[in-house]
């Protein structure tokens, strides 16, 4: 976060207790001058790992494909398995 933000002030920079992330409260200067962020790699969705570029949705692995669809389904599946429960 330091890196990709090293253009701001950063005022507060906190860890997530509950989930991986951070939380970070900055300031743009009035002096700002964007840094280059060509060499820095982020974790794409999409690919499943770190990229410099952004993917399309077409350039997914097909074994993401069949993790994410198989994700949704058990999601789909205990939705209806609650509500039918409730039912009861």
């Amino acid at each position: 976060m330091k890196r990709i933000f090293g253009d701001f002030k950063i005022i507060r920079l906190a860890r997530d207790r509950e989930a991986p992330g951070v939380f970070m409260k900055a300031r743009k200067p009035f002096d700002y001058h964007p840094k280059d962020l060509q060499s820095v790699t982020l974790y794409s969705m999409i690919l499943g790992r770190r990229t410099t570029s952004i993917p399309s949705p077409q350039e997914m692995p097909l074994s993401r494909k069949a993790k994410l669809l198989a994700h949704k389904v058990m999601d789909l599946v205990g939705g209806a398995a609650n509500r039918l429960l409730m039912n009861c």
